[in-house]
């Protein structure tokens, strides 16, 4: 009796060991950004311009949902005021600021100094204060031009969400401050809504997708990968720093929906990690401020880490 159960338990652990592994491979961050810069194809282009208000050729007046839910979503996630309550902390409402990302203007009255960048030149009837429409992957900016740089709900509609940390990290001067606020881990189904959608919209395989998500949106799931992912990123990152190379930023690519806007992050094109983005900068010399130390975030458990990783670059430090 007691060895059928030793034999019961250990056929057990070896299925979840083998569930784990699995689950580790499919949820590890395997892409990063391509070698030369991936072009925005004219579909995206004309997505941004005409949700920021420049109606296409021919077309009836300017689509307003876009801006009212996503302005809708950042006062209700309160994000005025954590940006506001982090330039106060730092001493920084009277400092040179950058928004990467700025869309509708909705925090460009938080700084005396501002500027705002956004890849859609409609945005500018948003803006009362300097507004400059370009790419996060390429700011038309001097080295060290800003004392600070933020950016909300961004990085992960950039094909290259790494050369923009590069770019943003260059313009911001040594000592200098960077809040990054991305939506952490968007969800490869949202931009089909499966989460909003009757099943009746899909056929047999969309039916099992919608079904697994509660599953797949557990606490048990999440912990046989996201510690594995992360101790297998930090094991890589401590070789590369053994070879005097800072990390790259891994991430996961996703399908974004251009055509219908199901749900918050429907157009998002990566998928990033705050533990990946943590790892990026420390490598790099950086100070990860009010962040969970990487031990936390290894073995607390997922969910345990703030909204903003908040970065005060140290640009005197060997590695780029």
């Amino acid at each position: 009796m007691v060895l059928s159960a030793l034999y019961v338990v250990t056929i057990a652990i070896g299925l979840l060991a083998v569930t784990s592994a699995v689950l580790t491979a499919i949820h590890y961050p395997w892409h990063t950004d391509t070698v030369s810069d991936a072009p925005r194809s004219e579909h995206e282009k004309d997505y941004y311009e005409c949700a920021y208000g420049a109606a296409p050729s021919g077309s009836a007046a300017p689509d307003e949902e876009y801006v009212r839910m996503a302005r809708a979503h950042a006062v209700k996630a309160g994000i005025p005021q954590a940006i506001g309550s982090l330039l106060d902390h730092f001493g920084l409402r009277s400092a040179r600021a950058l928004e990467c990302g700025a869309g509708s203007g909705l925090l460009q009255d938080l700084v005396q100094h501002y500027v705002a960048i956004d890849i859609s030149a409609a945005a500018r009837r948003f803006f009362h204060r300097p507004f400059v429409a370009a790419s996060g992957t390429a700011l038309p900016f001097q080295d060290d031009a800003f004392d600070v740089v933020w950016s909300v709900w961004v990085l992960e509609h950039l094909r290259n969400p790494e050369r923009a940390l590069c770019e943003i990290r260059r313009v911001v001067r040594h000592g200098g401050y960077v809040l990054l606020r991305p939506a952490w881990n968007c969800d490869a189904w949202a931009a089909d809504g499966y989460e909003v959608r009757p099943y009746s919209d899909f056929g047999p395989v969309g039916k099992l997708v919608k079904a697994s998500i509660p599953i797949r949106t557990s606490r048990w799931y999440t912990l046989l990968h996201s510690r594995q992912v992360r101790l297998v990123r930090t094991l890589t990152v401590a070789a590369r720093g053994l070879r005097g190379t800072p990390s790259r930023l891994r991430f996961t690519r996703l399908t974004p929906n251009y055509g219908e806007y199901w749900v918050t992050d429907s157009d998002a094109v990566v998928s990033l990690d705050f533990f990946e983005l943590l790892l990026w900068f420390t490598s790099r010399g950086d100070a990860c401020l009010d962040a969970p130390s990487r031990a936390t975030l290894l073995f607390g458990g997922p969910g345990r880490r703030p909204e903003f990783l908040v970065v005060r670059v140290n640009k005197r430090n060997r590695a780029a």
